[in-house]
C-alpha cells in the first residue's frame, strides 16, 4: 500500500509543538538546591525506546538558547551534555544504523520533523538511537550501566564515536553502578547529565528461556539504587539536564509489570505523581548535597 503524500503533508502542517504519538513530556524545579530556582529539568516519557532521542534534541536546542549564557555556540562549537543510561540493553548502536545524508537534512529546530524522524528515521528495533545523537553532537560522552552482556568477565569496556565535525564522543560501558560513579568522576564533560532510564533494567540479569524479559527485581533493590546519599545519584542530580523514560513494555513481562516498576521509581523520587499539581523531589534528595 502506497501513502498519500499529499494528504500525510497536510495533516502534518495541523500539528502544533506537541510531542509525538506514545510520548508525554512535563517540567519539574531542579532537584539541586542552588539551581532550583534557575533551572528545569524535562521528564520525557516514551513508550518505545528510541522516541527519547526527540527529548535529547529538545534538550540540546533548549541549551543551545540559554539566556544566561552571553556565549551562542555554533551547532559544532555547542558542548552537549553526557548521557548517563540504565538499560538491560545496549541501545546504543552504530554507523549502520543511521544514514548520515537523512541526519544532515534534519531540521532540529522543528519538533514535528524531529518526531517523524524519530517514528520512520530510527532504527524500529529500538536499539540504535544513541549513535545518531552522538553523530548530531546533541550528545557528550554516554555512560551506559548495562545488563545484558556476553563477556560477564569483564568489567568495563569503551569504545569511540566520531561526530559529523570529526569530534570524539566516548562510550562507556559499566556492570555496576559504583564502577560508572567512578570512572564518570574522572571523565565527564562537565557539560550537564541527561539521565535515561529503560525500566527493562530493573529485571534480573539472567536470560530466561523463551522469553524476552526476565523477572523484576525487588522493590528493595531499586530503591536502594536510587538511593540520592549515593554517589551516582548525586552525579546524575549535581547537573542535571534532562530525564527520559523508557516504558517498553515488551521487555518487562507487559504494561502493567512496567507500570509497577515506574511506581516504584517514581515514589522514591517524588512527593507526588509526575504531572499532578504538588509533584515535588523529595527532600532526601535535596538535603543529601549538605
Amino acid at each position: 500500500m502506497t501513502m498519500n503524500i499529499d494528504f500525510a503533508t497536510r495533516i502534518l502542517k495541523r500539528i502544533g509543538h506537541i510531542d509525538p504519538p506514545g510520548c508525554c513530556g512535563t517540567f519539574l524545579e531542579h532537584p539541586f538546591p542552588p539551581y532550583r530556582d534557575k533551572r528545569s529539568v524535562e521528564i520525557g516519557f516514551v513508550i518505545e525506546h528510541r522516541f527519547a532521542f526527540y527529548y535529547w534534541l529538545k534538550c540540546k536546542r533548549k541549551m543551545m538558547a540559554d539566556r544566561r549564557s552571553k556565549f551562542r555556540p555554533s551547532d559544532e562549537e555547542f558542548r552537549p551534555p553526557d548521557l548517563i543510561t540504565w538499560d538491560w540493553h545496549d541501545d546504543v548502536g552504530g554507523e549502520c544504523d543511521f544514514i548520515e545524508e537523512e541526519l544532515v537534512a534534519l531540521n532540529q529546530a522543528d519538533e514535528q520533523e524531529v518526531a517523524l524522524f524519530c517514528w520512520g528515521g530510527l532504527r524500529q528495533m529500538n536499539d540504535g538511537h544513541i549513535a545518531p545523537a552522538l553523530w548530531l553532537n546533541a550528545l557528550g560522552n554516554v555512560y551506559v550501566l548495562q545488563k545484558q552482556r556476553d563477556d560477564d568477565e569483564l568489567e568495563r569496556y569503551s569504545r569511540v564515536c566520531i561526530d559529523r565535525y570529526g569530534q570524539e564522543h566516548h562510550v562507556w560501558y559499566f556492570r555496576s553502578p559504583n564502577e560508572l560513579a567512578n570512572h564518570f568522576a574522572e571523565s565527564n564533560s562537565r557539560t550537564g547529565v541527561i539521565w535515561d532510564v529503560d525500566l527493562d533494567f530493573f529485571t534480573e540479569e539472567e536470560k530466561v528461556p523463551d522469553q524476552w524479559y526476565t523477572p523484576p527485581v525487588s522493590k528493595r533493590m531499586i530503591r536502594s539504587l536510587l538511593n540520592p546519599n549515593k554517589l551516582w545519584m548525586q552525579q546524575i542530580f549535581g547537573d542535571l539536564q534532562a530525564i527520559t523514560i523508557a516504558i517498553e513494555p515488551e521487555y518487562t513481562g507487559g504494561l502493567t509489570q512496567s507500570l509497577r516498576l515506574y511506581d516504584t521509581w517514581e515514589k522514591a523520587l517524588f512527593t507526588e505523581p509526575i504531572f499532578s499539581k504538588n509533584c515535588d523531589w523529595r527532600e532526601q534528595i535535596r538535603e543529601s548535597f549538605s
